[in-house]
């Protein structure tokens, strides 16, 4: 029998994982506070806009974790990092984030949105994109630092939402600016080592080992990235582009309430994919198998606490988010999400375990299959039924991906005899 001191040793402590939830929790709320503010004062257009310019914020973050981030973690986890190979990284990414920039300009002309926009938006998707890859290479090196950076991330976010209220001067262009600068302050939250890493990039570096990264890992991931982007997102480009911002509102402020289980759960899957991939290649099969059970159980007590906190809202509907004519269709909508991301939570922990297995090829069948079933369906039912009906698209694509994933799960990682100490 396993010593149970050594199994509790090699994984981490609870409190280090409520530690790093924290911090993403606190970043879901920020972003909350700013959201509602522009949802209660400002024009519905402009609601819609913002949540949409978020989604393709998260599109870029989710490109350049697969592109870069996935073959980072396999490099990472080798006896020996050559420092010019690691700054390879970090100039490849820069890079990247400048060509995601033009994407997102590319988007805001799509939207026809004002001139001052461009810019706004811009700088969001730059700086986001080089905090999140810093992110994820301090989650391998230095969790901390990736913390640090949530929180003061947060803070200038709450900050910059508690100057809005009082200026009584809340707009879209106003919530975009004191998003770039508390993500450019989260960026200098990320410590001295992350900045010169970022700065001798520039001078000196080698690319060879990232351009096999991305052969390796980093083509795979991106098909997945692309495929489940457009499952979980896709009727969200379908109606802002065939209907505007305005129709894809009441989708956007549903889901601005399952905002939090979506951060906390990205947290998680970072948090764990690095020690996970270090378990399944060099421990017992014990311990990956207790930390991929324990992200299942965490990925699910998130939504259980999202969907109580959503009920609440809808059985006391005096909050004003919106008014009583609009509850039936809040209800539907949250009900749907509610499902929706039921399925996400279960499949939470098969996708970092394939992702920490280095077998980004069956994400990314799952991921192409599930697209190649929600983008035709959901622009079918917008067109013919309702903005509404397209998330019945996005269940059956999330259905889709995890009856891929949970026989490789299963499979990977065998449940254990033995008792299970609660961390």
């Amino acid at each position: 029998m396993m010593d149970v001191k050594l199994l509790i040793n090699s994984l981490w402590p609870g409190w280090r994982r409520l530690l790093n939830v924290s911090s993403s929790a606190a970043l879901a709320v920020a972003n909350l506070v700013l959201s509602l503010l522009l949802l209660s004062n400002g024009l519905t257009s402009e609601f819609g806009s913002f949540a949409m310019l978020q989604v393709s914020a998260g599109l870029a973050y989710g490109i350049t974790n697969a592109l870069l981030g996935a073959p980072l973690l396999i490099f990472l986890n080798q006896p020996v990092i050559p420092p010019l190979a690691l700054r390879g990284f970090f100039l490849a990414n820069l890079l990247l984030a400048l060509l995601l920039t033009l994407g997102q300009v590319a988007l805001v002309y799509a939207l026809d949105l004002p001139a001052e926009i461009f810019w706004h938006a811009g700088t969001l998707v730059l700086l986001g994109v080089i905090r999140w890859f810093g992110r994820s290479y301090c989650l391998s090196v230095r969790p901390l630092a990736s913390m640090r950076s949530d929180w003061v991330t947060a803070f200038f976010m709450l900050l910059g939402a508690l100057w809005l209220w009082f200026s009584d001067n809340i707009s879209l262009t106003q919530v975009l600016m004191v998003c770039w600068v508390s993500l450019l302050a989260g960026i200098i939250a990320l410590g001295w080592e992350h900045m010169r890493q970022l700065l001798l990039s520039m001078q000196d570096r080698e690319l060879q080992t990232v351009n096999l990264g991305i052969r390796n890992q980093g083509k795979a991931a991106l098909v997945g990235a692309l495929s489940l982007e457009a499952t979980a997102n896709g009727h969200s480009y379908i109606i802002s582009l065939l209907a505007g911002p305005a129709a894809f509102a009441p989708i956007a402020a549903a889901t601005l309430l399952y905002r939090p289980v979506l951060v906390v759960q990205g947290a998680l899957a970072m948090y764990e994919r690095p020690r996970l991939a270090s378990l399944l290649n060099a421990s017992p099969a014990t311990l990956s198998g207790l930390a991929a059970r324990q992200l299942a159980r965490w990925s699910l007590l998130s939504w259980a606490g999202n969907t109580l906190l959503v009920a609440l809202l809808l059985y006391f509907p005096e909050h004003g988010l919106w008014s009583a004519d609009e509850q039936h269709t809040m209800l539907t909508l949250c009900l749907l999400w509610g499902c929706i991301m039921f399925l996400r939570s279960i499949r939470q922990a098969p996708a970092t375990v394939a992702q920490a297995s280095d077998n980004f090829a069956l994400l990314a069948k799952a991921c192409a299959t599930a697209a190649l079933v929600t983008l035709p369906v959901a622009a079918l039912l917008v067109w013919q039924v309702s903005a509404v009906a397209s998330l019945f698209a996005l269940l059956a694509g999330e259905l889709v991906i995890l009856l891929y994933l949970y026989p490789f799960y299963l499979t990977r990682i065998k449940p254990q005899q033995s008792t299970e100490p609660q961390l």
